[in-house]
């Protein structure tokens, strides 16, 4: 249950918030429609579809480390038909809700064994994110369950409900009914239902039963209520983020950070490079925001290159359409980069994760040369190779790229990417003191088995960096032992990370080498306490 009269407060402080806020938020609500008139099951080609109908999804389905959508992209390339399958038994209303998630969960996993390339360490399919296909395939009835921000809710509305931070979808349905019990308030406030209305477009999903404005709700008690530095009659449309949040979550010295914020505005193109976990994808979204000034998700656009990745997914290409034939439609870097030049006075960032996995000269293609710091602005715009309109690739543009240098898959780094972009290499951060660096992150940690773990990966480190073979290039980053929520850390969340995450990584380094795995694998259950029997 839920404590009301704290929801009647949320709901007062949310309309003064919301008209500053819709503009960045109704894209849930067009993302919603676009995917209604865009869905087909049966379509010829499932990946195809599937791409058009999330197009508007932007971060739901793409943020910091997690590329759902990408990995779907990918599974359809491989498997089309077993996709198709797998979204057919999820949709299908008739069956259990908790099985219809586990099992595509477990399809998903089945999946990557298969057709796995070498790259897929994840499938990404959690619970957070099959919740966003079930919202937007029922929108009148699913809500997007997102750990963090039920958890908060709840706790700002003294229910007695409260998530665990274990994925399980027990938890997905517990937030669902704290999100029934807040909707049945909300819907019997006709000043809520009439700003709604009265904001939504012709491109928006007109949102009935209250569900996306439930959740958007939601959202704002679980990161803006109750902030005593925001005045309750002038909500800002963003949490604010400055260079002193960025060191509080980024293990970075502030000359560090200084030294990075300078060379992404210099240069506009910069590539951030390391081991494994050494937090590349979450380091550079945050280095935008606070260049940006808040965590503003619509000026920030990322994507993960491949070998597949091709120009007509980048800038423009011919693409099938619903009448059998082919359309000219742009890519989302094009798209972009519209968006861009509607704020010329703001900054933005394309964030790209694997750049070196794609071919630059083939993605970028005449436009490869304008991503140059001085090759940038209207004074440079080139006719596109498709449709011949010009083109020009804005100044307020900044591209962050990231790569893995442990990855032995990738021959030597193109020229045209050494050339048009600067450098910046990220290092494991674990003997970082500084008051915000790794060791001030651990020092309210209480695990004993969390201390003895990373006591073990520093000397595992050492090796790696000593090793012939390898090198400081392949060692393992902090991230693997610094989740987004503390809490989580116990002796069975330490267990966890160990077995089925550093272990399966250095069985891939030392793949020809079975004396070194058996020592350190050895070495890493004793700092747990454990046998290791083989």
């Amino acid at each position: 249950m839920i404590n009301t009269e704290k929801l009647k407060d949320v709901i007062k402080s949310y309309k003064s918030y919301f008209p500053k806020h819709w503009e960045d938020e109704k894209y849930k609500w067009e993302a919603v429609k676009h995917f209604q008139d865009n869905w087909d099951i049966e379509a010829e080609n499932f990946g195809t579809m599937f791409k058009k109908a999330t197009d508007k999804t932007f971060n739901l389905l793409a943020s910091g480390y997690a590329y759902p959508r990408g990995m779907i992209l990918e599974f359809a390339k491989a498997d089309d038909n077993a996709v198709r399958e797998m979204f057919r038994r999820l949709f299908d209303e008739s069956l259990d809700l908790s099985d219809r998630m586990t099992a595509f969960m477990n399809t998903a996993e089945e999946l990557r064994n298969k057709y796995n390339d070498g790259t897929w360490n994840q499938h990404y399919q959690n619970t957070n994110y099959i919740s966003t296909y079930l919202w937007l395939m029922y929108p009148d009835k699913y809500y997007i369950y997102k750990y963090e921000l039920f958890k908060k809710c709840a706790e700002m509305l003294d229910d007695t409900y409260r998530p665990k931070g274990n994925g399980s979808v027990d938890n997905v349905i517990g937030g669902f009914k704290m999100y029934d019990e807040i909707r049945v308030i909300l819907k019997k406030d006709a000043e809520l239902r009439k700003m709604l209305d009265s904001s939504l477009t012709d491109s928006c999903y007109p949102d009935p039963e209250m569900i996306t404005l439930t959740m958007d709700i939601g959202f704002y008690a679980g990161r803006f209520y109750g902030d005593e530095e925001t005045d309750e009659e002038c909500f800002p449309a963003d949490e604010k983020y400055t260079k002193f949040n960025f060191l509080k979550e980024v293990f970075l010295t502030e000359s560090e950070y200084d030294k990075l914020r300078s060379l992404v505005l210099r240069k506009k193109n910069i590539i951030l490079q390391g081991a494994p976990g050494v937090g590349k994808t979450f380091s550079a979204k945050r280095l935008a925001y606070s260049i940006i000034g808040e965590k503003n998700d619509n000026r920030i656009c990322m994507v993960q290159f491949h070998q597949n990745y091709s120009y007509e997914d980048f800038i423009m290409g011919y693409r099938p359409n619903d009448s059998g034939g082919f359309e000219l439609q742009s890519g989302v870097f094009y798209n972009f980069c519209i968006r861009c030049k509607e704020k010329y006075d703001k900054p933005y960032f394309f964030i790209i994760d694997e750049i070196n996995r794609g071919n630059l000269s083939k993605i970028f293609g005449e436009l490869l040369m304008l991503i140059e710091t001085d090759k940038r602005g209207e004074k440079h715009k080139l006719n596109l190779v498709y449709g011949g309109k010009p083109f020009y690739i804005p100044e307020n543009l900044h591209i962050i790229g990231m790569m893995n240098t442990a990855d032995r898959s990738l021959a030597m780094i193109d020229y045209a990417l050494r050339r048009r972009f600067s450098f910046y290499t990220m290092h494991p951060a674990f003997d970082n003191a500084d008051q915000n660096g790794f060791g001030a992150y651990t020092q309210d940690i209480s695990c004993d088995l969390y201390h003895s773990v990373i006591a073990k990966i520093r000397d595992l480190n050492d090796t790696i960096r000593k090793d012939s073979t390898l090198g400081k290039g392949f060692e393992i980053g902090h991230s693997y032992f610094a989740p987004e929520n503390k809490s989580e850390i116990n002796d069975e969340w330490v267990r966890g990370v160990v077995e089925y995450e550093i272990i399966p990584l250095i069985e891939e380094y030392w793949f020809d080498d079975d004396k070194k795995v058996e020592e350190w694998t050895k070495a890493l259950y004793q700092a747990l306490g454990d046998r290791y029997d083989r």
